[in-house]
């Protein structure tokens, strides 16, 4: 295995040159430094990550704080984050926090005790005051995907806006007896959750074209939980002719109860949801979709936008997506 000793003498440095040149420290000519790069990656020489931190002060890792590594907006948020990371030649330093947020602090502090990173991404997860006071002064970039919070720089859906196109989508078929299913929020966020944002989205719809006023209904997240609880809210006469759900998976429960009841969708009972997971298609589900993986990529550029070109002034800008109505066969005009 080729030492640094070997790249040195080839290249024709001192030892403490080729060093320096290779760990990215300031101090050497670019000639001296392509010269001893060509020799390093010739000779099949890597330089140690401790060396090249030592000489930088950068550790090229991007830590991840996540309530959650097993969900679909999670997970796709996680996956965009790597695939971007991998592209700059940074590493994720990944922190679960447990099962949505709860007996995550222990977690949060030991990150704050061993966390070396460059830059920090947050996914849903409530950072308290204190919290925010300590990570401020890190002095690295800090970013939150999939809540906006006036705390740290953020990327999220509107959720505002998708609820209202989920409503209004069947306000247009001529639905005027909805019913909204609010997912339960899966972790506490910075100021009100995506659900109660996309829930007061729906309210305004309803009041704005006079629809028939039913109290929504909050139930489980999963699919599994959701099942239960709406098959007996649309197990009755009165039902209404459009559900909008909060997520898609309380969508895809209602679509299951409502087979297991024989009422027939789109022709007795329509359904939307919100995020176009990948078996929305398959259950014919019509969605709001929204694209986590490409919010993770776009934090990771931000975080090496603002690590080549700090700023004084920490930045809290918002970046809100605009949601894209796609529609299959779960809704139709009323019967």
């Amino acid at each position: 295995m080729p030492r640094l000793d070997d790249v040195a003498r080839a290249a024709g440095v001192s030892k403490a040159t080729a060093s320096r040149a290779l760990s990215g420290a300031s101090g050497v000519a670019a000639s001296t430094r392509e010269r001893v790069q060509r020799t390093a990656d010739e000779l099949g020489f890597r330089v140690s990550g401790a060396a090249r931190r030592l000489a930088t002060g950068m550790t090229r890792t991007i830590g991840v704080l996540t309530p959650s590594v097993n969900r679909w907006y999670f997970g796709s948020v996680l996956h965009g984050i790597a695939h971007a990371a991998d592209a700059h030649d940074h590493d994720v330093l990944l922190y679960d926090l447990g099962a949505f947020g709860r007996g995550g602090h222990e977690k949060f502090e030991r990150f704050m005790t061993r966390g070396e990173v460059d830059g920090l991404v947050t996914i849903t997860w409530s950072l308290v005051g204190g919290d925010l006071t300590r990570l401020a002064d890190l002095g690295i970039p800090v970013a939150t995907v999939g809540e906006p919070t006036q705390h740290t720089r953020s990327f999220a859906l509107d959720d505002d806006a998708a609820g209202e196109q989920a409503a209004e989508h069947l306000v247009r078929l001529g639905h005027t007896d909805l019913l909204h299913l609010a997912a339960e929020p899966e972790v506490q966020p910075f100021e009100a959750s995506s659900s109660d944002r996309r829930k007061r989205a729906f309210e305004r719809v309803s009041a704005r074209h006079g629809l028939r006023i039913r109290p929504v209904q909050t139930v489980p997240t999963t699919l599994e939980g959701a099942h239960a609880v709406v098959r007996e809210i649309i197990d009755r006469a009165d039902r209404p002719t459009g559900i909008v759900a909060g997520t898609d998976e309380v969508a895809m429960a209602a679509l299951l109860a409502a087979h297991q009841l024989g009422i027939r969708v789109p022709e007795e009972l329509s359904v939307i949801g919100v995020d176009d997971v990948p078996a929305a298609a398959a259950f014919g589900l019509t969605t709001i979709r929204q694209d986590p993986a490409q919010h993770g990529e776009d934090v990771v550029a931000w975080i090496m936008a603002a690590l080549d070109d700090p700023d004084d002034e920490p930045d809290r800008s918002h970046t809100a997506y605009a949601p894209v109505l796609v529609v299959r066969s779960s809704t139709a005009p009323p019967s």
